[in-house]
């Protein structure tokens, strides 16, 4: 996040205002934390990041599940209390990014990526599916990293970081295409 802070005058250049922010691992609070950051920024879209350690590339996923590992401790000790995120909510919520798209560019760049169907059971799944869930009308979505400096690790920091700016301008430009192709219907009607 330091990395992608630092780039927030290229960002600009390219007319992205870039807002990056680090959040606890905890499960207490997620949702409301969540919510209250997208409001705070005015956020038009939101890409999540989150290490994972054993992937090897870069992961673009591509769905949030329902699902909690009830073993699985926060970073406060706590674990889930129930194994579904929400009780009343959908088993699965799609990404609104290019996802494809994103690791198409990602890979043009020369740099390891896959498209992932299965976010995991912990904060990184748990955290996508809540942004989905409550910030239905925003470009959203998440990338695992490998941790950079692995020997399993095919994709150093160099890597993650300039992946990481590729998906940022690949949402940014798709959320000016599907703001305009909105904008041209209503003139339509």
């Amino acid at each position: 996040m330091r990395h992608l802070a630092g780039r927030r005058d290229r960002f600009a250049r390219l007319g992205i205002r870039l807002e990056t922010h680090v959040l606890p691992v905890v499960y207490e609070g997620l949702a409301a934390r969540l919510s209250a950051l997208a409001d705070e920024t005015g956020a038009d879209a939101i890409l999540h990041f989150g290490v994972a350690a054993r992937r090897k590339i870069i992961s673009v996923e591509t769905r949030a599940r329902n699902r909690r590992r009830l073993g699985a401790a926060d970073a406060q000790g706590q674990r889930p209390e129930s194994g579904l995120i929400d009780l009343n909510g959908p088993e699965t919520i799609a990404v609104r990014i290019p996802a494809a798209q994103i690791v198409a560019k990602i890979r043009s760049a020369g740099i390891a990526a896959a498209l992932s169907h299965d976010a995991g059971r912990y904060l990184c799944n748990a955290t996508l599916y809540e942004t989905l869930r409550k910030r239905r009308h925003l470009p959203a979505g998440f990338i695992h990293i490998p941790l950079p400096g692995r020997d399993h690790s095919r994709s150093g920091f160099d890597d993650c970081a300039a992946a990481a700016e590729i998906a940022i301008i690949a949402i940014a430009a798709y959320h000016r295409q599907t703001q305009s192709v909105i904008r041209a219907s209503r003139c339509d009607t």
